[in-house]
């Protein structure tokens, strides 16, 4: 055991390949090479995936490090973000006996296949010991979709429940624009054609038997890009099927920002949701924000 550097927790190079109470085994995506880093971001170890798991295993020893609770809630960020960015919906759960994992890809970097192999990987690497619970954000939604139809069982995962925050399961309009040129797609990487319109509306669906709720809080770039769209009569849009159509468990919070993870209707009933499989009620989220605001 050895105490290296700070890092800036591999944002946008490096793929979380193992979690344990915030402790993260990772892989750069071009040297596929493996380092050990701890809540904090500091390094602790690197070399191969066995060798960072060895000493992590001693920090647990040393550290006294809590059990892993039953239940687990993996949250996935949306394309061309990190997992920076849903931390205040983590932050939700700090007081439920729940492990709180947001997991870091490199979005920009491989394709949506390629995506769902390295989360594939990283479940099989997690122990869930009762139930699995995902919050996908925008686009994640697709990669947690490419997941499930690419398992043999997705059963073994013990998925109970699906979130999923602005989705766009029919795929982004914008996103199939900026493909067809080729400075945007050497720049956003493969992903930028998987999640385009035509694409996305092949991948498999969400199974029946998975519970799914879908939160839609539209963000003030949201308007934006429809307002580009709308210039280029000529583009070849099709008309995939209605975002409503892909969950009976649907809440809509009007407010329009720029920063909608940022807003505190939406995060309490990420939390609602997850928990109990319902949204709450406009009585309950007005109760809440003054509850807060008083504290």
């Amino acid at each position: 055991m050895r105490f290296d550097f700070f890092t800036l927790g591999g944002r946008f190079f490096w793929e979380d390949i193992y979690n344990y109470q915030n402790w993260r085994i990772q892989r750069h995506i071009r040297t596929r090479h493996y380092r050990l880093i701890d809540p904090n971001d500091i390094r602790r170890d690197s070399g191969s995936f066995n060798h960072c798991k060895e000493t992590l295993l001693k920090y647990i020893d040393a550290f006294e490090l809590d059990e892993p609770y039953e239940d687990t809630v993996l949250i996935i960020h949306n394309f061309a973000r990190t997992k920076n960015s849903v931390q205040y919906i983590a932050e939700a759960f700090d007081d439920a006996k729940v492990n709180v994992i947001a997991v870091n890809y490199a979005s920009l970097h491989n394709n949506l296949y390629a995506h769902a192999q390295l989360l594939t990987q990283f479940l099989k690497n997690i122990e869930i010991k009762r139930n699995l619970y995902i919050i996908n954000v925008g686009a994640a939604c697709l990669l947690t979709r490419k997941l499930l139809s690419s398992s043999n069982n997705y059963r073994n995962y013990k998925i109970a429940r699906i979130l999923d925050v602005n989705p766009i399961n029919s795929g982004s309009d914008f996103c199939e624009l900026l493909a067809y040129t080729g400075f945007f797609r050497a720049l956003l990487g493969p992903m930028l054609s998987d999640i385009s319109t035509r694409r996305a509306i092949t991948i498999p669906v969400i199974p029946q038997d998975i519970e799914h709720g879908i939160i839609f809080c539209p963000s003030t770039m949201k308007k934006l890009t429809k307002k580009i769209l709308s210039r280029f009569d000529s583009f070849p849009f099709l008309t995939p099927p209605s975002e409503q159509s892909y969950a009976e468990n649907i809440k809509t919070i009007p407010e329009t920002t720029f920063f909608p993870l940022e807003n505190r209707d939406l995060i309490l009933n990420c939390r609602q949701f997850i928990l109990t499989g319902t949204f709450l009620e406009d009585s309950e989220e007005t109760e809440n924000f003054t509850d807060t605001d008083s504290q």
